[in-house]
């Protein structure tokens, strides 16, 4: 058996008829609400730009104890936005309308629609009148089964307008929370949705955090802010975003909830994993810089407190190089020689722990905790302390303390796994750093008695310095693991940045999301300049080579750079010996070696000057290929030897600060040396010289 609605249903037929881009198109109306606009989640696409994305919603509105029903369009989308062009029905403007046979919509420009409805018409007739391109004629006819269903004002005499809004709105239909309270704070509304997820809101009133503070900031602060504002809601573990309109003609003020947990978190989880990756990234350089301890140790600890927000952090080497230990605080204008005293306390009671390479947590208040030691937490006010060992090899090298001080009365901090984590890796990379500086003060002690103990320290000597050679094979090896480690959570940052470029932002969050999908481009590089690196170092098989007509190659090598220097207005200078047809090489290297050149000649000139290109092919007695880039820049004498180290950038050559990894040059020599040839570089009189020579055959073969 069928209900009195669908019944109706089977009667009548509702029909929207849609005129755009794509031609006409007819829609019958059969769901509850339908959302209309240009973007393709719509139910009903209109194709034309002059259409908001979300325009409007089409809702089916049912009279109270009958049957029958009509359509109400509204202009706007869920969250109340209206639309850009506003709705033009029968030539009038209006924020909403109930549809009336032959009624006619504009959307804006050339988008418009009809609306009919008809009576006893069967699914075939449908086919027929929807696939008919003249509906004047068929409308127009006076014996047509189209019949058009308008309720009776008898049917919706009892239909007050609120009672319409709280029957048939979008509130009652969307899974956005949605609430209302007047300006004395009742509750005046709360939709389904609302009424699942805060059950208890109605009882709280006012205490409940989404209506806490909602009526101050309404009536003192909204000549300042409008009429409509956002603010972010904690409520136990959840975050919400409270998009707020105040409704001034009504004095009722609305509310739409969206629950941010996830956003928050994905955001809290990209900010801790770059931060993890600059903290290791800077103390890896440090390592690579120097082999004094304390500068190392100095910068790790500034990363520590920075990272972590601890109050206080003592790293404590074996041997170190002074007589007392190694202690920075947050606030250095402030010395804590109690807290140096108790660490040596918390380190000797930790030693065998400490010495299996465990971690060890101390909180005030723990039962387990011996009296003096909680009386020494008294007495300090610590809350919580962190204990890392520095190991090498399961050697114990020392310890890094991480100490939360504070009142009684504060809450003490639980240390998370990723916290755990991080401090332990960054101890790791610590215990390197002081092992390298305790060989290396070791070699300093031989060095200073050489002369008195020659033969019997030679022996010593040479063994600490294959040793020193094994923790730089080591260093490169961390960076390579490291490197690889991070290509995974680089490509998972791209892909949440990807996913919150999704959702609507705020300038200020748009803004943070580009300054870290940089920041992400940049560190990638870098990455795949250290991988590729690695790679060359460990690669000693020759590289496959092929003919190469230059004539056919070298222009897609080029046009990338012509265009560049066009942009920058300089002159890209090209000359090519006419006896240089081919050049034997692997293309891939041989691309990659000109591109980095060629990149660079065009990042160091100023805008309007000179790059030269040139190839010729010699014989001096073998024959050999010489490619050569000049450009308008020079780089001091004293710098040259180092020009091909990794990492190494020469001071003060780069007045635009555009920036680079400092491992091109060096990928470069790597390469070139596969191919066994030779790069050298000149420099003088404002000009700098980059100079490839690459072996030949004695005859080329190739069709030309």
């Amino acid at each position: 058996m069928t209900n009195p609605e669908e019944n109706q249903r089977q009667r009548f037929r509702h029909l929207f008829i849609v005129d755009d881009a794509e031609g006409r198109r007819t829609i019958s109306l059969e769901a509850a609400t339908y959302s209309i606009g240009r973007d393709v989640t719509n139910s009903i696409v209109l194709h034309s730009k002059m259409v908001s994305r979300q325009h409007a919603i089409l809702l089916r509105v049912t009279a109270p104890e009958t049957s029958n029903y009509l359509f109400r369009i509204i202009d706007g989308d869920l969250q109340g936005k209206r639309s850009t062009n506003g709705l033009i029905v029968n030539g009038r403007r209006l924020f909403s309308h109930d549809l009336k046979h032959g009624d006619v919509v504009v959307f804006g420009g050339d988008v418009k629609a009809q609306y009919f409805v008809a009576s006893n018409l069967s699914d075939e007739a449908f086919d027929e009148f929807r696939d008919t391109s003249d509906l004047s004629t068929i409308l127009k006819n006076s014996v047509n089964p189209f019949q058009t269903l308008v309720p009776t004002d008898a049917d919706f005499q009892d239909m007050s307008e609120a009672a319409l809004v709280r029957l048939a709105s979008f509130p009652e239909l969307t899974p956005t929370p949605i609430l209302e309270i007047d300006l004395s704070g009742t509750v005046t509304y709360m939709n389904p949705s609302a009424v699942m997820q805060f059950e208890n809101l109605s009882e709280a009133g006012l205490a409940h955090p989404l209506l806490e503070g909602l009526l101050t900031m309404v009536k003192v602060d909204s000549p300042e802010q409008g009429n409509f504002f956002v603010r972010e809601v904690s409520i136990k573990d959840l975050v919400f975003e409270q998009s707020v309109h105040y409704i001034s003609e009504s004095d009722l003020i609305r509310s739409y909830i969206t629950d941010i947990t996830e956003r928050k978190r994905a955001e809290e989880q990209l900010r801790h994993q770059a931060q993890r990756e600059a903290i290791i990234n800077r103390i890896v350089q440090a390592m690579r810089g120097t082999m004094v301890t304390a500068e190392v140790l100095d910068i790790t600890v500034g990363l520590l407190l920075e990272a972590l927000g601890a109050s206080h952090c003592l790293i404590v080497p074996i041997e170190s190089e002074s007589d007392s230990p190694v202690f920075y605080a947050s606030d250095r204008s402030v010395e804590r020689p109690d807290l140096v005293q108790a660490n040596e306390r918390f380190l000797r009671n930790s030693q065998d722990s400490l010495a299996q390479g465990q971690q060890v947590v101390f909180e005030s208040g723990d039962t387990s905790l011996a009296l003096e030691l909680q009386a020494i937490c008294d007495q300090c006010q610590i809350q919580t302390l962190l204990l890392t060992p520095l190991l090498y090899m399961q050697r114990y090298l020392g310890s890094i303390s991480l100490y939360q001080c504070g009142p009684s009365t504060k809450e003490a901090r639980q240390w998370n796994l990723d916290e755990l984590n991080l401090v332990e890796t960054i101890a790791n990379q610590c215990a390197i750093a002081v092992h390298q500086a305790q060989l290396y003060r070791q070699v300093q002690d031989l060095n200073t008695d050489l002369e008195r103990q020659v033969e019997e320290r030679t022996a010593q000597l040479q063994q600490k310095m294959q040793e020193l050679e094994r923790l730089n094979i080591l260093k490169d090896d961390f960076l390579s693991t490291v490197s690889h480690e991070l290509r995974t959570p680089m490509s998972n940052i791209k892909m949440a940045i990807h996913m919150l470029n999704q959702f609507p932002l705020e300038d200020r969050q748009t803004r943070y999301v580009k300054i870290l999908e940089a920041e992400c481009s940049r560190e990638t590089e870098l990455i795949n300049d250290l991988l590729d690196l690695q790679r060359l170092e460990a690669d000693t098989e020759p590289m496959p080579l092929e003919m190469l007509v230059l004539s056919e190659w070298l222009a897609g090598v080029l046009e990338p750079f012509q265009s560049r220097a066009r942009d920058r207005k300089q002159h890209l200078n090209i000359h090519c010996d006419p006896e240089a047809v081919a050049v034997q090489s692997n293309r891939v290297s041989l691309e990659r070696i000109l591109a980095e050149l060629l990149n660079n000649a065009c990042k160091y000139t100023p805008d309007g000057g000179d790059v030269y290109f040139n190839i010729e092919r010699l014989q001096n007695p073998d024959p050999f290929v010489r490619f050569q880039v000049t450009n308008q820049a020079e780089i001091p004498a004293s710098e040259l030897p180092r020009i091909f180290d990794k990492f190494y950038r020469v001071p003060n050559a780069d007045p635009w600060k555009q920036g680079g990894t400092g491992l091109g040059l060096a990928l470069v020599e790597k390469l070139v040396e596969q191919l066994q040839g030779n790069i050298n570089v000149t420099s003088s009189q404002g000009q700098t010289t980059f100079t490839i020579e690459l072996p030949q055959p004695e005859t080329v073969s190739v069709e030309v």
